[in-house]
């Protein structure tokens, strides 16, 4: 039994999981907020160093700009040694050109052996245009800063190995690019003109407002994860570990407290507990004048399973009044199509607990119940125990008071084994009581017990309640309690519990019990019962 309550359903799995996955998910989630963070705040510096350091040439080269447009307009030999100095004396130029009226006539590099149009619309606001390999010598791109003064016009050079370097170094992971206009150009000193991917990790933009230019800061795609991964691969292993472990303790809980109760409410919804009837045989007549209706589980996977294994649990989790509705149901549909050919009225009893009588759905199974059978057909008899205490609270009394009214007969189960049978008795109006099978077992073997039994069956007689003695196992308890005016038997001696069915054909196979095994006297006696015979 302990292994079918402790079956794990798709529930419980799916809980333990979904605790399990929690931490992992929750956890990595906040290391991927962290390391993408981290990457943002990363790229944005790298921007703004790069911003800053290209800015600083920029400033560097408009120096010279501002030095030389004086020298615009004066014949190309006599300046070309200020145009060399000026390459020589900043550190960042490569070249310092003058025009007029858009005509380079004089390059610190060509001297006057040059002859380009400058097109003022191809540079950015006018002032600013990445060239790649614009000049000679190394095959690098160019940034070209225009200055102009009526129609005068420097042309300044900075060196694309500059930025490169500055783009490189800032930092080496992250990919920077210096944009001018359409034109990009890369860490490596790659130029194209084709967009930037703004898809990027990270991706981190300065724009300059005074000339114009724009620096990228982003990461290759995969780099998030990667970087998450190198950085923060113990952090992910312990995530790992408690997730594992926040499952496995789950599960572990699950099946020692949550597990049972809801595989019984599993088993309840797909009606895996089913009914087995034990005849309640008539001592006057021996015919079978009722039943008692006892639970068993049919399990799919650990077959039939008794009521002691699962009622406690089913006490504890509250769902003993679902599972007593869903028996009332299923012997009301399996008995009520047979009730003709039984005897009139005929005793159906089923046990009830102390949670019964906290509310008053007992009375609506109760009268659903004896609408399926014919009027007078049925009798319920509810039992009653003495092993859970049931307190007589306003709502208990008025729910037997009702109960009453509908036909419905009280008996009390397991009589003498409590600590309140006398207080039962004297609170709740019983109708019948049940000896307990213990007392019924020391016939012929315990002489104190077998006074008690007399004792319980003199007061029954004094209150007028009907006795059924049960756990009849051997003819010479039969015959003892025949003899002591039992009203009814019920035992291994007649019959074990059986399903509907069996029990169906065994009482019309055997409508006649005391035909299997008599015994003397019918009429309940007046004198004290015989005594039991001794043993041999």
């Amino acid at each position: 039994m302990n292994r079918a309550l402790r079956y794990s359903s798709k529930k419980v799995l799916l809980i333990s999981f979904a605790i399990g996955i929690l931490p992992i998910i929750l956890g990595s989630f906040l290391v991927y907020l962290k390391t993408q963070s981290d990457l943002s705040r990363t790229s944005s510096n790298a921007a703004h160093e790069a911003f800053r350091q290209i800015t600083v040439m920029l400033v560097e080269a408009q120096a010279a700009a501002d030095e030389l447009i004086s020298l615009a307009g004066v014949p190309c030999p006599e300046v070309a040694k200020e145009l060399r100095e000026a390459v020589a004396t900043y550190r960042f130029l490569r070249a310092t050109n003058l025009a007029i009226d858009n005509q380079v006539y004089c390059s610190s590099l060509y001297g006057t052996d040059i002859n380009m149009q400058i097109n003022p619309s191809s540079y950015m606001r006018g002032r600013l245009r990445l060239v790649d390999h614009a000049t000679p010598g190394p095959k690098t791109s160019v940034l070209v800063l225009r200055t102009q003064q009526g129609n005068k016009s420097v042309l300044v050079g900075i060196d694309g190995r500059h930025i490169q370097d500055a783009l490189h170094l800032i930092n080496k992971h992250s990919n920077l690019s210096l944009q001018v206009g359409n034109t990009w150009m890369t860490q490596h000193g790659v130029t194209h003109t084709p967009p930037f991917n703004d898809a990027a990790t990270a991706s981190k933009k300065q724009v300059s407002n005074e000339y114009g230019f724009t620096v990228q800061a982003a990461y290759p795609p995969g780099t998030l994860l990667r970087h998450t991964f190198e950085t923060y691969s113990v952090l992910l292993g312990l995530l790992l570990v408690l997730g594992l472990f926040s499952a496995w303790f789950t599960y572990w809980m699950l099946g020692r407290v949550l597990a049972p109760s809801m595989e019984l409410q599993r088993a309840l919804s797909a009606n895996e507990f089913i009914p087995y009837l034990q005849p309640v045989i008539s001592s006057t007549s021996g015919t079978c004048v009722g039943c008692e209706v006892l639970i068993r589980w049919d399990h799919p996977h650990e077959g039939i399973i008794t009521p002691n294994s699962f009622i406690p649990l089913a006490e504890r989790s509250g769902l003993i009044i679902a599972m007593t509705r869903t028996i009332m149901h299923s012997t009301a549909q399996l008995l009520a199509p047979h009730a003709p050919g039984l005897v009139q009225p005929f005793h159906i009893g089923f046990n009830i607990c102390a949670k019964h009588f906290e509310s008053f759905e007992l009375v609506d199974d109760c009268t659903a119940f004896l609408q399926a059978f014919k009027p007078g057909t049925i009798i319920i008899v509810l039992e009653m125990t003495e092993r859970e205490l049931i307190k007589p609270t306003p709502t208990a009394l008025q729910l037997i008071e009702q109960l009453h009214g509908l036909g419905v007969q009280i008996a009390l189960d397991d009589f003498g084994t409590g600590h309140s049978s006398l207080s039962y008795l004297q609170q709740f109006k019983v109708d019948y009581i049940k000896i307990d099978r213990s007392f019924v077992s020391m016939i012929g073997a315990d002489a104190l017990s077998v006074h008690i039994l007399d004792s319980i069956l003199d007061l029954a007689l004094k209150l007028d309640l009907q006795v059924l003695a049960e756990g009849i196992e051997t003819e010479e308890q039969r015959d003892y309690l025949g003899a002591c005016g039992v009203d009814f038997m019920q035992g291994y001696f007649y019959a074990r519990p059986m399903p509907v069915n069996d029990f169906l054909q065994t009482i019309l196979q055997y409508p006649d019990f005391s035909k299997k095994a008599p015994w003397p006297g019918a009429q309940r006696p007046v004198a004290p019962c015989p005594a039991p015979a001794p043993q041999v």
